[in-house]
């Protein structure tokens, strides 16, 4: 009993890493498609509607 206990865990373990593996890669993917702003150095997604850089109070 203690080996297939031991077993299932081994299991759920490693299909655990793919999962975390695969998601890793998909953000990865993810984010070096988006584009960088030359001026501000934050991707085009944090800019307003009018193309205005982001301030977050730095």
């Amino acid at each position: 009993m203690g080996l297939f206990s031991f077993y299932l865990g081994y299991r759920k373990g490693r299909r655990r890493a793919e999962r975390r593996a695969e998601r890793d890669a998909w953000c990865a993917d993810d984010a070096v498609d988006e584009d960088v702003c030359d001026n501000c150095g934050y991707r085009e997604s944090q800019h307003s509607d009018e193309g205005l850089c982001p301030d977050y109070g730095n």
